[in-house]
């Protein structure tokens, strides 16, 4: 059997995130499904008014239908309908951070509940790319330090596996949040904010696990 030596090289950068993710809600109660809805659209045309004024500094908008479901309770036994209640959701990309406090606070004032920011790392980023090589030159660093305390030579490169390896290809590296102070939060209309929103760095993290050689004794 060949003599080999294994070792899991690894590495970490940090870097500012290429958009923040947005969750936008809105929902109105009513005594009737037509009421109900009627009050959520009034809401849904002032939120997309902000969408509009935005439009430069987000990237990608999707948004469900406009949902109207009964609202109940449980009294004696059984459910009782109360009402009923119009609900839509958000999703929006923002890529410009800057305006980022303005979008959560005109959101706001438009009647709509307001969750995030989630920081993300494209996966074009050119990081990713660069944290694999500085994961690969740590496990030959690695390999080559404990030949070098064996008295023994590094031989060659013998094969190379990402950890976690599927059959339909390797999963990308590990991307975690670096998360700001706060981190994400939600805001509801109660009062007029005044939002200030930082964007929080992410940490990329990438491991490799490699097989060399080894060599005849030094």
């Amino acid at each position: 059997m060949e003599r080999e030596v294994i070792v899991k090289g690894s590495a970490e950068v940090r870097i500012p995130p290429d958009r923040a993710v947005v969750h936008v809600t809105l929902d109105a109660d009513g005594g009737s499904r037509d009421d109900a809805y009627r009050a959520a659209a009034r809401t849904a045309s002032a939120v997309d008014a902000v969408f509009e004024q935005h439009a430069g500094e987000t990237e990608r908008i999707v948004t469900t239908a406009l949902a109207v479901q009964p609202l109940t309770r449980w009294r004696k036994g059984e459910l009782i309908r109360t009402g009923w209640r119009a609900t839509r959701r958000s999703t929006v990309e923002v890529v410009a951070f800057e305006g980022l406090g303005a979008i959560f606070a005109d959101l706001v004032g438009a009647g709509a509940t307001v969750g995030g920011p989630d920081w993300i790392v494209d996966e074009g980023n050119e990081a990713f790319d660069r944290v694999r090589t500085l994961a690969a030159q740590d496990a030959h660093r690695r390999a080559s330090t404990y030949v070098a305390g064996l008295g023994v030579a590094l031989g060659p490169l013998r094969w190379v596996a990402e950890p976690g390896l599927r059959m339909a290809g390797g999963e990308p590296p590990m991307v975690r949040m670096a998360m700001a102070a706060g981190g994400a939060r939600a805001f509801a209309a109660e009062e007029e904010p005044v939002i200030e929103v930082e964007p929080a760095d992410s940490v990329i993290a990438a491991s490799v696990e490699v097989s060399f050689s080894i060599g005849d004794p030094v």
